[in-house]
């Protein structure tokens, strides 16, 4: 029976990916479904007989070309008495947990509108499944001069979408109705984990309000949390609550037993709440800590370390990415921040990484960013704006995710210059569903409204990359997400396939001057929290705490750390050349059998560049003494071309006196062999641990054409050059 092993995965060349099924691709969203059947009606109420509301080009709605729209236009002077309805058929049933809405857009900007309601169907049910007022969404898509989308998660099938549109006294306005559609939500419903539940819960067993230093020694015991008990039982609605930070004699601590030990690699955390998002001031003020079997682990604080989400019914996530396994977290106040008086604590917990971002995300992260962006000023693509509105934009597309390599959008810029864009390209297409965005850094923390309102993304596909498909900007609009470095995710969900994403950033807003942007994206972002938390899986033979592949030159570097193993014998390293390819052994390393300590391994795949790829992915196949095998995480590497390591010139030469050999790698040069055939493969000349730069005039070879190969230490072809020597 194959299983799989779990750890964090650093690596230089992609975000940090972590598996959870013995499967390696990408959890994608699954199809998207559209109002492309050409099937529609239309409905009117109208006051009196009298005023009626209507619509034109009704068809246009159920077409296949997204950028067509038909237009509704509701009655005036009915106190919204008459309102005008259009219920599109889908191309096929859509399954619940997709998101049902339908893309809007007006001819002009309003400030009100009347009601405006969503509603889905399912054929053979005149009785609508669901029903929802969308008019705060409808009023900002039609505010803008974009189409926007208006939706809600559906939670049952559905084949038909219905818009309603009801008027406003003596306003007049059009709704344009581009199209309908159903795109995956990929909704958390179930994830495995362990939480802080217990039947019974008991102080000093199950939980612990003390204060103790990082030799598990109590120094102080009043740390004022109330109900301390209710984040430990069985029902994950109720919560303890800190107190107020004055007249105690030590910070808030809450320290929870989780039901099993956790392993390394999942996120450990607590769920609290309900005072909207945790500002900068309040994540400086928090910290989380893991512990095993008493001891301490690992250490979170501040917004360097911790991420934080918003969840359903005002609560929020707060959590780090272990590398150790743990069986206890706690939470700590150390702040004084008002914010913080009367936080709820629901409870602890220690989830699978799936839960809370794609593992294995599209991104802009090329060999190379030359190329790979665009820049633009007021809307209009522009050269020389590359390193005047957008300084070192190259930078945001290339694979250095390192937070010190960014690329800087300038808006305090003197003249007309009201807005600047920067438009990258991602190594992969985003599936309709994902969520299209770029990570970025302006101060710390979550953005605020003001600040949201200054930001627009856009998303772009087509044959060439060029067309428009859809826009979201400003706070209403717009997500955000707090990645344990400090970097913000800004993002909108899609509902159609992408191939770039654009920032634009305005110079209205003088606080997003300089803003730094690390890289685009597309993510199968998870929505919600789990409901249904089934147990971790067992202690694994062997615990895996960091596994990356790096390309190095022509090759890449396969490395990996274990913390323990337990009858290993060895691990097999498979490697696979593209997303719907499988793995394939390309390297065995021997196990330490019985280790309880730490221990680094490594091997080093000498023919990755030959394959001509520009992305590889790696992962370790873990084989027990008994011949049971776990899979680690995915090593996703981006490979630059094969560089040309051998350098012969002039070439065609006029004779051999006339011609250099360069090595152009120094690392290719310490053990590097020069093989000089003939046409017919007769091996003439073979010169050992050449230097960088020598002649072949002593080698006196005669007008004709030969093959002039390098060869590595262990034999592995390096480059190969033809040499033609004219004689002339």
């Amino acid at each position: 029976m194959k299983r799989t092993f779990y750890s964090q995965i650093i690596s230089v060349l992609s975000l940090c990916l972590f598996t959870l099924v013995p499967t390696w691709a990408q959890n994608q969203t699954g199809p998207a479904y559209y109002s492309t059947s050409g099937r529609s009606s239309f409905s009117r109420a109208c006051l009196l007989g009298i005023t009626c509301g209507n619509i034109t080009n009704e068809a246009r709605a159920v077409d296949a070309d997204f950028n067509s729209y038909a237009t509704l236009r509701p009655a005036t002077l009915t106190l919204g008495l008459s309102p005008v309805a259009l219920r599109m058929h889908m191309d096929a049933a859509v399954p619940k947990n997709h998101r049902a809405g339908v893309v809007i857009g007006a001819a002009t900007g309003l400030s009100a509108i009347g009601t405006v309601t969503l509603r889905t169907y399912l054929t053979g049910d005149p009785a609508p499944k669901q029903t929802l007022d969308v008019t705060a969404l409808a009023l900002v898509a039609l505010g803008s001069a974009t189409p926007g989308r208006v939706e809600f998660l559906a939670t049952q099938s559905f084949d038909q979408i219905e818009i309603e549109v009801n008027s406003l006294l003596n306003v007049s306005y059009d709704v344009r109705v581009y199209y309908a559609y159903g795109v995956d939500a990929n909704v958390v419903e179930t994830a495995r984990g362990v939480v802080s539940r217990f039947l019974a819960p008991a102080a000093g067993v199950n939980y612990s309000t003390a204060g103790v230093d990082n030799n598990n020694v109590q120094v102080c015991v009043n740390s004022n949390v109330l109900n301390p008990e209710q984040a430990v039982d069985q029902n994950l609605n109720n919560y303890a609550t800190f107190g107020t930070f004055i007249g105690v004699s030590c910070p808030n601590t809450l320290r929870v037993k989780l039901e099993a030990t956790a392993p390394a690699g999942y996120q450990a955390g607590f769920v609290v709440g309900q005072q909207g998002v945790l500002d900068l001031n309040a994540l400086a003020g928090l910290r989380l800590t893991t512990y095993k079997n008493g001891v301490v682990q690992e250490t979170a604080t501040g917004i360097q370390l911790l991420n934080v989400a918003v969840l359903a019914n005002g609560r929020q996530q707060l959590s780090f990415p272990s590398t150790l396994s743990f069986d206890e977290v706690q939470l700590t106040r150390a702040s004084a921040v008002g914010v913080l008086d009367n936080l709820a604590v629901y409870y602890g917990f220690g989830l699978e990484p799936s839960v809370f971002r794609d593992q294995t995300p599209v991104l802009s992260n090329f060999s190379s960013g030359a190329n790979q962006f665009d820049v633009a000023s007021n809307g209009v693509l522009c050269v020389l704006c590359a390193n005047v509105n957008v300084l070192n934009p190259e930078r945001a597309a290339d694979n250095n995710l390192n937070p010190n390599d960014y690329a800087v959008m300038r808006t305090g810029l003197a003249g007309a210059v009201t807005s600047s864009a920067l438009r990258l390209n991602l190594n992969g297409t985003g599936v309709a569903g994902n969520a299209a965005g770029v990570a970025l850094n302006q101060g710390a923390g979550l953005l605020n409204t003001q600040l949201l309102n200054g930001i627009t993304l856009r998303t772009y596909g087509g044959t060439n990359g060029d067309q428009l498909l859809e826009t979201a900007g400003g706070s209403s609009l717009l997500q955000q997400g707090l990645l344990p470095d400090g970097r913000v995710e800004v993002f909108f969900r899609t509902t159609q396939s992408f191939q770039r994403v654009e920032v634009e950033v305005s110079n209205a807003v003088a606080l997003l001057d300089q803003t730094r942007i690390y890289y685009a994206f597309a993510q199968d972002r998870p929505m919600g929290f789990p409901t249904t938390i089934v147990p971790a899986a067992a202690p694994l033979p062997v615990e895996l705490r960091a596994f990356q592949a790096t390309a190095i030159g022509n090759d890449v570097a396969v490395t990996w750390q274990t913390a323990s193993e337990q009858s290993n014998s060895h691990f097999v390293v498979e490697r696979a050349s593209g997303a719907a390819s499988g793995f394939v052994a390309i390297g065995t390393v021997k196990g330490a059998g019985t280790n309880a300590s730490s221990r680094a391994y490594s091997f080093r795949d000498e023919s990755a560049a030959v394959l001509g790829k520009s992305t590889l992915y790696y992962r370790l196949r873990q084989v027990d003494a008994n011949g049971q095998e776990n899979f680690s995480p995915v090593a996703t590497v981006a490979i630059a071309k094969q560089l040309e390591l051998l350098e012969l010139y002039p070439n065609p030469a006029a004779s051999a006196a006339d011609v250099q050999v360069r090595i152009a790698a120094s690392e290719a040069t310490a053990a590097s062999t020069l093989l000089i055939y003939d046409t017919r493969g007769t091996l003439l000349h073979k010169l050992d641990g050449v230097s960088n730069s020598l002649k072949i005039s002593a080698l006196h070879l005669t007008s004709g054409i030969y093959n002039v190969i390098l060869v590595g230490a262990k034999g592995q072809r390096l480059s190969a050059q033809r040499l033609i020597i004219s004689g002339n």
